[in-house]
């Protein structure tokens, strides 16, 4: 099923797929700061599972994922999102 568009719709689809990449990048630091406050274990457990795949998504080095998702260290990840802005 090919389904038309408007002119506007085409903009917001163009728009968010331009700005994808930031989006994914918010919710990440969103996700974060969320972390810091959390203190339920399986919602922690839930999170860092949620920042391996959005790193993934991200394509950051498989390394670097790796070495966050070994230490589980909240300022690492901090430092790594703020290279990626």
């Amino acid at each position: 099923m090919d389904k038309q568009y408007s002119n506007y719709q085409k903009k917001v689809i163009k728009g968010y797929y331009d700005n994808n990449e930031t989006i994914k990048l918010q919710k990440l630091s969103e996700l974060v700061t969320n972390l810091y406050l959390e203190t339920s274990d399986k919602k922690i457990e839930n999170g860092w599972k949620r920042i391996n795949k959005m790193l993934i998504d991200l394509k950051v080095n498989e390394y670097q994922i790796e070495r966050i998702m070994e230490e589980k260290d909240l300022e690492l990840l901090s430092k790594k999102i703020s290279t990626l802005f």
